[in-house]
């Protein structure tokens, strides 16, 4: 038990002993300052034990007269003050330790004379402990605890060799194991590359079944261990008592004085593309001299980067409407690219080469500012509660500041949060990262609908469903032209009992309309309400099909 001064009642002493934080009650005493209590975290922190109240600073850190002349300076400003003061945290203390954030009061009698001092410290070690944490989440992926993405982003390497390497066919893997399986066999993929290289080797999941390994030794020849590596794959992993084989394939690049790192990551890609063309379990390195078919990509690429500033994109939108409501509840934004004014690129090649440039950052930015300028032409055509409806890619999700952009934008176009719905995709919305989940939390704390895209073509499950922040999912093309009641009943049955808005997309004739009303389906978006147009051209409600008739 403490052995308390008894200038401190019992139970307040016990209160006190029970807070984390650290508290010292020092007494003022002519030219020094003598500890009166402190509580267990405090003594446990300082090393300062009960035997010592009553004694003061340079008493007690007789050893570190420099520490003792630093409390007392410290404790002196407040008594020369008269009022609380803040110590900031993070300060390197003379015993060697970090100092807490501390606040320290003056404690005065009845005539106002100030006779104790106490400080209240905010240990720094856990605080310290939990932002390292934080750090090494940022850094590191969930799954496999390998660096990711974002280290990469911000790692410098002057030369060496990279393995960029991918599981063939992964996703039938986890189609016919389930997640969780998938999971399991990434987390064992993980080890084995571990065995090839050593601790100076770098490791990196870049998302999904890609692996990334950075060789910091420029001298080693990169085939004999390409081909350890794809030997080491081969070999048989047992999941929950079955066998499974897989082949994974390997591009391989090198970093050097004239070819820098992303550079060289491009390099290895085109390496790995380039190897899955030759067949499975291949690996190949790139060569300057070799024409590879990727570099038409590149030209892509290098024209994609001009896009803006040339002006060559548009934007396109395509009503939802709702037979219901008998009107346009959302008009969902869709990028089309005219190369030189003239040629229009598909969203289906040109998309993903702006996600893996990530130049689908800057478009995407410009896709959100140009639909918030829109949207008062389309509030007159459709009325002031029309939505606007922008996809969003799992690469913008995943900038740590885009949802700070995102609102910047909105506000600046002087347009509401609650006018816009974010349009993600299944494979967003299924990634793992709680990152990317708790982003579309805040989004919606913001006043933005959340929108599941092409539902039903992923792995999403019901779980997930219930766990996901969205308020609609959009039931995919490929569900409407089968024509499955049972399904179709059975997505709208579990869509509403979890309180989800269902649209059905891709509607291309009456009959599939006439269906799916009868189950139920209310909202939908396809051809045979609108193609998707400039926003002058879009018909106006009265033209759209089941539209009222007596517009007054």
């Amino acid at each position: 038990m403490h052995n308390h001064n008894q200038e401190i009642p019992p139970l307040l002493a016990q209160a006190l002993d029970a807070t984390e934080d650290l508290i010292y009650v020092m007494r003022v005493e002519p030219g020094q300052f003598v500890y009166s209590f402190l509580n267990k975290a405090a003594s446990k922190f300082s090393g300062v034990t009960s035997q010592q109240i009553g004694q003061s600073f340079f008493d007690v850190y007789t050893h570190q007269p420099e520490m003792a002349q630093y409390l007392h300076n410290k404790y002196n400003r407040v008594l020369a003050h008269g009022e609380s003061m803040r110590f900031e945290d993070g300060y390197l203390l003379p015993n060697g330790r970090l100092s807490g954030e501390s606040i320290i009061s003056p404690i005065r009698n009845e005539d106002r004379i100030i006779t104790h001092l106490i400080c209240i410290t905010r240990d720094y070690t856990e605080r310290n402990r939990y932002q390292e944490q934080l750090r090494y989440y940022a850094y590191h992926d969930e799954l496999t605890q390998l660096f990711n993405r974002r280290f990469l982003n911000e790692y410098v390497l002057d030369e060496g060799v990279l393995y960029l390497m991918d599981i063939d066919n992964f996703k039938n893997i986890n189609d016919m194991l389930g997640h969780d399986n998938g999971d399991t066999l990434l987390i064992e993929v993980t080890e084995r590359i571990k065995k090839v290289f050593g601790p100076e080797e770098i490791i990196f999941r870049m998302g999904g079944d890609e692996f990334l390994i950075i060789s910091k030794n420029p001298i080693v020849d990169p085939e004999p261990i390409a081909e350890r590596v794809l030997r080491i794959m081969d070999e048989l992993f047992l999941l929950k008592g079955r066998q499974v084989r897989i082949t994974a394939s390997l591009g391989v690049s090198r970093v050097s004085s004239d070819i820098q790192l992303s550079t060289a990551l491009r390099h290895a890609d085109i390496a790995l593309h380039h190897a899955k063309s030759l067949g499975r379990s291949r690996y190949h390195i790139f060569d300057t001299d070799f024409r590879y078919e990727q570099i038409i990509r590149f030209d892509l690429e290098l024209e994609l980067n001009n896009c803006l500033e040339k002006d060559e994109l548009q934007l396109v939108y395509q009503p939802i409407y709702s037979v219901k409501q008998q009107k346009v509840i959302t008009v969902e934004a869709l990028l089309r690219w005219y190369k030189d004014h003239s040629q229009i690129v598909s969203p289906v090649e040109f998309i993903p080469v702006a996600e893996e440039t990530r130049l689908i950052i800057p478009i995407g930015e410009w896709v959100i500012r140009q639909a918030c300028r829109d949207l008062p032409q389309l509030q007159q055509k459709y009325g002031q509660s029309i939505r606007v409806a922008v996809n969003i890619s799992r690469i913008q999700l995943d900038e740590p500041d885009f949802i700070e952009r995102l609102n910047q934008i909105v506000q600046e176009e002087g347009i509401s949060a609650r006018y816009i719905d974010l349009e993600i995709t299944e494979s967003v919305a299924t990634s793992n990262t709680v990152e990317e989940q708790s982003s579309l939390v805040k989004l919606r704390e913001q006043g933005y609908t959340i929108s599941l895209d092409d539902f039903g073509t992923g792995y999403s499950s019901l779980s997930m469903l219930t766990r996901l922040p969205i308020d609609t999912i959009k039931i995919d093309r490929s569900f409407v032209t089968q024509m499955n009641p049972p399904v179709l009943k059975a997505l709208i049955t579990m869509a509403e009992a979890l309180d989800l808005n269902v649209v059905a997309e891709g509607i291309e004739d009456q009959e599939q309309c006439q269906h799916l009303l009868k189950l139920g389906y209310t909202e939908f978006q396809g051809y045979w309400f609108s193609y998707p147009l400039a926003v002058s051209q879009l018909p106006a409600l009265s033209n759209l099909p089941y539209a009222p008739t007596d517009r007054n």
